[in-house]
């Protein structure tokens, strides 16, 4: 008889290999679990003094390594203890807060630690210095906080009470709108490059024979006391100057206003068309051929490059065109209601407004206080986006007849 191990089959190798696999990775997951226990209880069993120094030096290590929200933490954890923090706390502490804290509050509350600490420690100390530094930078920045605190909440009672100012004067406004809108007696007119006008443009041409409807149109650009009282701020960069033309306003945000406005006349404000505009510009039935709107001298008529001093002006201030219509060459440039068109696609017939074409883009006429004479004659057209801002950018309005 032979004796000897006997030959196990490739199975039962193969499941015996596995449980011990797996005997051994149980008793090194306990082994782990133990000493995570162990350490936990020797972290509870540790008395708070000595947790708040364990802290410290977290918070310290992570101060050194650029994380102030990991250190904050340990910082917290030190503060819920049941113990008086090492005095070390209350400097870097202080310094987290006055260097990495996130409103005025925390470097305040900096302020106050950096304090605790300074008046507990000898001057030779080698934090001494440091901590008086730190306590520099922490009185500079409540300074500059509370003084720009200071300036908002004097900006918004002024701005509270130039709001009420203008919500008394809305009505004096609105009646003074409709007083100022000038009839414009509807007829015939030839449009674009006419024979007084020089230096034209493509889409000046070709000149063209246009119907215009009767209509109203304001004598005057719209103002930033207008604009401030219908919409309740005042996007003009010129601001301080309530009789000024408002601008910084897009297309879009003209319309905007012209909706509010509306529901508040009940009226039926717009802006003009391309065709509106010029005929209104030339003086209509009155019309006469000059070169810019209302004169052949634009320093008479218009603010403009040469002459503005590189700001917009109060509206009415030089002289009128025909029809008693101010600024309508210079001071801005005003929006009119027709889509951008490079080419002018031929006339409507009764010069109503293009709305077809390039609709993200819409004209603008007359020039402005940054422009350059060319761009202040009469049939010049010019346009921009829809949405874009500039301050040189306004617009007039007008009503049914």
């Amino acid at each position: 008889m032979r004796f000897g191990r006997s030959r196990l089959s490739h199975s039962q190798f193969a499941y015996g290999w596995r449980s011990a696999k797996m005997r051994t990775t149980l008793t090194l997951v306990c082994v782990i679990l133990s000493l995570c226990y162990c350490g936990m209880a020797v972290s509870q069993d540790l008395p708070d003094d000595i947790l708040a120094d364990q802290y410290l030096l977290e918070a310290k290590k992570a101060m050194e390594n650029g994380e102030p929200q990991t250190a904050r933490r340990a910082f917290e954890k030190i503060e819920a203890l049941d113990t008086e923090p090492p005095l070390e706390f209350y400097f870097f502490f202080g310094k987290l807060l006055v260097e990495h804290g996130t409103n005025v509050d925390d470097v305040r509350q900096g302020q106050a630690s950096l304090k605790q600490f300074v008046v507990n420690i000898e001057k030779h100390s080698e934090y001494y210095k440091p901590t008086l530094e730190l306590l520099s930078v922490a009185g500079k920045t409540i300074e500059k906080a509370e003084q720009l605190q200071t300036e908002e909440a004097k900006r918004q009672a002024e701005a509270q009470q130039r709001a009420a100012t203008l919500k008394d004067l809305l009505p004096s406004l609105l009646k003074s709108l409709k007083e100022q809108m000038v009839a414009i007696q509807g007829g015939t007119f030839t449009m674009g490059c006419t024979e007084e006008q020089s230096s034209c443009d493509d889409d000046e041409t070709p000149v063209r024979q246009v119907q215009v409807k009767s209509f109203r149109i304001s004598k005057y650009e719209v103002t930033q006391d207008l604009w401030e009282a219908v919409m309740g701020k005042n996007p003009s960069k010129f601001r301080n100057c309530p009789r000024c033309p408002v601008e910084n306003v897009g297309w879009d945000a003209a319309k905007l206003f012209l909706k509010k406005l509306n529901a508040l006349t009940g009226e039926h404000y717009r802006l003009p068309t391309d065709a509106e505009w010029e005929y209104a510009a030339r003086g209509g039935k009155k019309s006469q051929a000059h070169l810019y709107v209302g004169s052949d001298d634009l320093d008479s008529v218009a603010w403009y490059d040469k002459n503005s001093g590189n700001r917009v002006h109060r509206i009415g201030q030089k002289q009128p065109n025909g029809l008693g219509l101010y600024d309508m060459s210079g001071n801005v440039w005003e929006w009119v209601e027709d889509c951008w068109n490079k080419k002018f696609p031929g006339p409507q017939a009764d010069g109503s407004a293009w709305k077809s074409r390039n609709c993200a883009r819409h004209m603008l006429r007359g020039g402005a206080w940054t422009s350059y004479p060319r761009y202040l004659r009469s049939s010049n057209r010019y346009w921009n986006l829809s949405a874009f801002l500039r301050d040189d950018v306004g617009f007039r309005l007008v009503g049914t007849p």
